[in-house]
Parts: structure tokens; sequence; C-alpha cells
């Protein structure tokens, strides 16, 4: 048996005036992993000055979580592509209805929870990380330019966490009339995992090891508002935004009437040796 818990916080940071970020979870007041589409957990980190980046942000999260339940493909893939798709379409449109939008755009980072097993689309550089006792993975790769120097070697993770160009993506929602969009799926829920999502305000001031430590020693909501503490206390240099999802797997129950039939089975096999 699987079941879900989860829980999210933003937070301005200690430096901005404004907070770009946006997120969600689809559909609202049902964590249910067997209704049509399973449930979907979603992220984006705004980018564009004044309201633009706030609204690129909202766009991608209303659209997706609008256009991928309407999807009528089995596959959860093909109906994130779609959405995807809308989304980088509506933004692009709204990018050229006044000279505020110009360039809008924004990074976006989907899980979806289905069928006993996860999903991911991403674009852009916020992530999702699989967490358990034994360690913590980044299941996404960044989309920016300093992650492909650390990528190729040229600068260390360390360098990079503090390089002058470390907002600078190459790959965004809104700027193009399409999207390059990173899809991942083969990741069955086999045994009791957590997934952390966030924008770059939480991984640019806390280390993978103390999102580990944070996330497995308390409950989603919880440990969501002492990764912001924490990143605040670090300088919180930009917006910070965090989404914990719990998976708990366990054997499914065995009904007394079950277990009887079992021992008579045994009682069977032996008495016929």
């Amino acid at each position: 048996m699987r079941k879900i818990s989860f829980g999210n916080a933003s937070h301005v940071g200690s430096v901005r005036s404004e907070n770009q970020d946006s997120f969600g979870k689809f559909p609202e007041g049902n964590l249910d992993l067997n209704c049509p589409g399973g449930q979907l957990f979603i992220i984006a980190d705004g980018m564009g000055g004044q309201n633009a980046g706030r609204e690129a942000s909202t766009i991608a999260v209303r659209e997706i979580g609008t256009a991928y339940y309407a999807g009528a493909d089995p596959s959860v893939i093909n109906n994130l592509r779609r959405a995807y798709s809308a989304a980088n379409e509506a933004i692009y449109k709204k990018s050229g209805t006044g000279p505020q939008y110009r360039g809008m755009g924004t990074t976006c980072v989907v899980l979806v929870l289905r069928d006993g097993h996860a999903f991911i689309g991403n674009i852009g550089d916020s992530r999702v990380y699989k967490i358990n006792q034994r360690g913590i993975t980044q299941l996404t790769q960044d989309h920016s330019k300093v992650a492909e120097m650390v990528r190729r070697g040229i600068i260390t993770h360390e360098e990079a966490r503090n390089h002058p160009e470390r907002s600078h993506l190459y790959r965004a929602m809104g700027p193009r009339p399409s999207a390059d969009v990173d899809f991942f799926d083969d990741m069955p829920l086999t045994s009791s995992r957590s997934y952390l999502m966030c924008t770059d305000g939480l991984f640019n001031h806390v280390e993978d090891e103390e999102m580990r430590q944070i996330v497995t020693s308390h409950a989603p909501e919880r440990a969501c508002r002492a990764l912001i503490e924490l990143a605040n206390e670090r300088g919180g240099s930009d917006n910070i935004t965090v989404q914990v999802v719990r998976v708990d797997v366990s054997a499914p129950a065995v009904s007394p009437l079950s277990r009887g039939r079992e021992r008579l089975k045994t009682i069977w096999k032996t008495g016929k040796k």
C-alpha cells in the first residue's frame, strides 16, 4: 500500500522585494494516487522585471495544472508534454501584450505520482531530489550556464554556488515559441521516500546533506518551514519555494481469513508429505 503526505511553503527571502515564485498541488483536496491523472506537484521560478516574472510563473502553474488533467492520453509523459506546450504558448503570447512583459519567462518543474510510479518534467534550474535514510539524489538536471560548466569540469560545485552568472539559464518557458523540456519516467514507488522540490533560493544556501537531514527528521510541512528558515539565515538572496512530498510504502495487509487459508494450505502440504 502507498499513501502520501505533503507540505509546501514560499518566502520572498531576505533581499528581494517581490516573490516571483509560484507553486501548486493538483487536484486540490485529494491525495488518492489512483485518481485519474494521479497527483501533480509543481514549482515555477519566474524571470523578468517588475510583475513579469510573477505573471510567468503564475501562468505556468495554472496552465499546467489545467491542461494536464484535460489530457485523455493514458501516458503521463504525453499529457505532461502537452501541458508544458500549452503553458509555454500562454506565456509567450502574454509577453507580446506590452513592453512590461517582453522577455518574460520561468523555470518549471513538475512531479506526478500515479499508478505506483513517479514522473518528472523539468525546464530551468528548479529541482527535484529523492530523499531517504540512505541519501539524497538530484533527479533533475539544471539548464543553467554554471551547471553546464560544472558538468564539463570547468568549475566546482562550490564555485558555482557563488558564480556571478549562476542565474543565467539556457532553457526556460516563455521566451521562445516552443520549450525544450526534460521528462523522466520509469521510477517505481517500491519503497518509502520523500521528494523535495525547490527553487534555487534554497539550494544556493543549503547543502544537500542538510536538506536530507531536515526532510527525514520532520513532517513535510515542518520540513518546508525549517528549510526556508535555514536559507534565510544564510542570506536569503532569492525567493525560496519548497514542496516536500512523502511517500510511505507498506506491505498489503493480510486478512484473518487469508491467513487461515494459508495455514490450511500449509497443513495440507505437510500432510501430503
